[in-house]
This record gives C-alpha cells, sequence and structure tokens, in this order.
C-alpha cells in the first residue's frame, strides 16, 4: 500500500503539517489565556483534521513511519542507513527546538528565574554527553 509522493510533495507536506502544529499550540494558548469561543474551537478543529490529514498521507501512505520505527533487522543497508541519518538529524533539530523553548519560557517569565536557567543548561549538558553515555554503557570495548 506504499505511495510514492514527489520529494516537492512531500515536502510540502511536512511543512504544513509542522505549521499546522503550531498553529494548534497557539489556539490552544490563546483560548485557554483569552477565553474559548466559537472561533477558537472551529480553529482548532479544522486545524487539527489537516494536520491528521497531512500525517496520515506524509506519513502512513508512503511507509515512512513504519522505516523509521522498524527494526533494523528488517530493514535493508541503504534504509538503515537512511533511517540513523533521520535520526540523527533528528535528534540535533530536537534537541535545539527543545532547548530554545525552554530559552523562550525563562525569558518570558518577566524575571531571571535561575531554576529554570539551571534546567536549561542542564539539558544543554545533557543533549551533547547522552549520545557517547549510550556508547559508554553499552560497547565492550571502545
Amino acid at each position: 500500500m506504499s505511495q510514492s509522493i514527489s520529494k516537492s510533495k512531500r515536502r510540502l507536506l511536512a511543512i504544513i503539517n509542522y505549521f499546522c502544529l503550531i498553529l494548534l499550540v497557539a489556539l490552544f494558548y490563546f483560548g485557554k489565556y483569552h477565553g474559548w469561543n466559537v472561533m477558537i474551537f472551529s480553529g482548532l478543529a479544522v486545524v487539527l483534521i489537516i494536520n491528521l490529514a497531512t500525517f496520515r498521507i506524509l506519513h502512513l501512505k508512503t511507509l515512512l513511519w513504519k522505516q523509521v520505527h522498524s527494526k533494523a533487522e528488517h530493514l535493508d543497508e541503504r534504509q538503515m542507513q537512511k533511517t540513523l541519518e533521520s535520526v540523527k538529524l533528528s535528534y540535533i533539530i530536537f534537541t535545539i527546538i527543545s532547548l530554545l523553548v525552554i530559552f523562550g519560557i525563562s525569558l518570558m517569565a518577566g524575571k531571571h528565574d535561575s531554576m529554570i536557567m539551571l534546567i536549561y543548561v542542564s539539558l544543554l549538558y545533557l543533549a551533547h554527553t547522552l549520545p557517547s553515555s549510550i556508547l559508554a554503557w553499552t560497547e565492550k570495548e571502545i
């Protein structure tokens, strides 16, 4: 059931999917802090439907979700290499975004909250040391 979709269409679907995710968070935030109304609920419903539709087409129909979540022994060498590359890049992007969000939260607190900054610095340290710690934990010889 794998559906071939052009690279440009896959990129567009990914952009729409993540844009909808950002809109979902923004609308929820707006509703929570400024009051819920029919427009907010309608916007949330539309954005959620678009997000789910693009997820279904981009990740499920193309079988990319299955590839990235499969065990290594179920993939050929090329699939393993591409999956490893995507996971590594995803890890880097996720780490940067997560840390920027935490840093933004600390700035929006209105005052310099030392606890949030300590969490930020600790997560930054964890992001840089976790991969080598996993190797240290799992490898017999290095």
